[in-house]
């Protein structure tokens, strides 16, 4: 389950898994809280994961009898993970919501109120996307990334070109964004998205969050356009079916890096890998298969191509055609991470139409780089 049910306060454990002994950088641990206790991990997604400096989050989900006390509870689960981490709700960056059809607003206001006043002064890049969750009976999720307050990197917001967003150690979480209403069709749309993105960062990783996934190729035409235009290379990309959206074609959520002076890109014929000094950024891998089994091992062999492999991964997203089958997704995530490349990753799970109309499941993920780590030289494209 991806979410826990309950509120503790307690502060959790945590277990390092890898850390870098020459500098102190830590790599991947793998954080635990009272609800979700040491070897939780070894049957499910692991709550927490600590990497160079930021805490990636499990998905929180909680079912309560008003919208309000849902979204206290939610966030109560999502400081109790930075908490564990040492960071704190004002330390978080960015997060993640998906909420039933017409009611993105509702959930939102809901989720916002439920901050400290300081978060809400301050708050992270926060998406709202309308699409369904994990469960059926589960009204909304919120999957967060937070800056751990070590002196290593300070926590600042982004506010240029009509975009919002919060960077922290070299990375910019870009709020999804829309295309003005003067602006309409996918193509347009996009161009005037990352134009603007693009004027104070270079994007690593992007899902775009259509209207019609009939736009799927409107959108990765301008993307490649724009981005071949200014000399960048271009971001990996996820695009998926949404719903929400007020008249427009698409909401596109990036990360970006403040210096492009070390990015990498890695093309392949399994895809496409996007790499910083710290994480590798990969595009949604495709299955027909419902357990996803075919989609991770595809992303294993795109990230050996960056000398990382799945054992590396921190943190994935789940796009699944039928809310139904996600219990079939469970078994093929037991098996790759659970048993085959443990520590798991934090995970979020959503039912959306993929740019594949047979295709049961589209899985994206990020994975912690060694710093100052070569790639394969074959499959390099800077």
């Amino acid at each position: 389950m991806a979410g826990a049910l309950g509120m503790w306060q307690t502060l959790g454990l945590v277990l390092v898994w890898q850390a870098s002994a020459q500098s102190g950088d830590i790599i991947k641990k793998v954080v635990h809280t009272p609800w979700w206790p040491a070897g939780s991990e070894k049957t499910a997604e692991s709550a927490g994961i600590i990497s160079h400096g930021l805490v990636y989050m499990t998905a929180m989900m909680e079912v309560n009898e008003t919208l309000q006390k849902t979204a206290l509870q939610e966030t109560w689960d999502v400081r109790d993970i930075a908490l564990a981490a040492g960071a704190n709700l004002s330390d978080l960056v960015d997060c993640f919501v998906n909420a039933p059809r017409g009611h993105a607003d509702a959930v939102k206001a809901a989720l916002m109120s439920a901050f400290p006043a300081e978060v809400q002064a301050s708050p992270p890049a926060f998406t709202v996307v309308e699409m369904p969750g994990e469960y059926q009976f589960v009204y909304n999720s919120i999957m967060c990334v937070a800056n751990i307050p070590d002196g290593g990197s300070e926590r600042r917001t982004v506010r240029k070109n009509g975009l919002y967003g919060v960077s922290a150690r070299g990375l910019t979480f870009y709020e999804g964004a829309e295309a003005p209403g003067t602006i309409s069709g996918a193509y347009e749309e996009t161009r005037n998205i990352v134009n603007r993105m693009l004027r104070s960062s270079v994007l690593v990783d992007c899902t775009a969050y259509l209207a019609s996934i009939q736009d799927a190729q409107a959108v990765r035409k301008a993307i490649v356009e724009v981005t071949g235009m200014k000399g960048f290379i271009q971001p990996s990309l996820t695009i998926v079916q949404a719903t929400g959206l007020a008249n427009r074609s698409l909401r596109l959520r990036c990360t970006a890096a403040e210096d492009d002076s070390r990015l990498r890109s890695v093309d392949t014929t399994d895809g496409k890998v996007v790499l910083t000094d710290s994480f590798a950024f990969a595009s949604a891998q495709l299955d027909r298969n419902s357990t996803g089994v075919n989609a991770l091992e595809s992303l294993g062999k795109l990230f050996k191509y960056a000398n990382v492999t799945l054992n590396d991964a921190i943190s994935c997203s789940f796009f699944v055609k039928d809310q139904q089958k996600m219990l079939d997704l469970f078994g093929g995530f037991y098996e790759i991470f659970n048993k085959e490349n443990p520590p798991p990753p934090t995970r979020g799970e959503y039912e959306a139409i993929t740019e594949c109309a047979e295709c049961q499941v589209a899985a994206k993920c990020i994975a912690a780089r060694p710093m100052e780590m070569e790639v394969h030289s074959e499959a390099l494209r800077a």
